[in-house]
């Protein structure tokens, strides 16, 4: 998936994983050394994320069905937990300075984009 700040015209990463099923979000990035440019993780509905366990810092973008930005939380170290905001859907984790490189601020509307179909939003 590719996920778009459509304000902005930035690309906040290329290659964002879904984590759909309960063990992906529970496993989240746990196990990883890094997350390169690019890459990120989508979680679907929730209310807070930690970064317990975890080997490196992450940026982390809330929003909330229609892809608004509520929350961003940069370089977030682990041992960490970040609350989402009220009304928040989506939460999106990304490699350091992802939000600072796409100019990416709260108000700011994301598109979520499958490969094979550019123009679609995920709601």
């Amino acid at each position: 998936m590719i996920i778009t700040n459509s304000d902005r015209g930035t690309v906040l990463g290329e290659a964002i994983e879904v984590a759909v099923t309960a063990a992906q979000r529970v496993k989240g990035l746990l196990g990883r050394d890094c997350l390169a440019d690019g890459q990120g993780l989508l979680f679907k509905g929730t209310s807070s994320l930690h970064t317990f366990f975890m080997q490196f810092p992450i940026d982390v973008v809330f929003m909330d069905k229609q892809g608004k930005v509520l929350k961003s939380a940069r370089d977030v170290k682990p041992f960490k937990i970040v609350i989402a905001p009220f009304r928040s859907y989506y939460a999106l984790e990304l490699p350091v300075g992802s939000i600072d490189g796409s100019s990416t601020r709260v108000g700011d509307r994301v598109l979520f984009l499958e490969e094979d179909e550019p123009d679609s939003r995920i709601a």
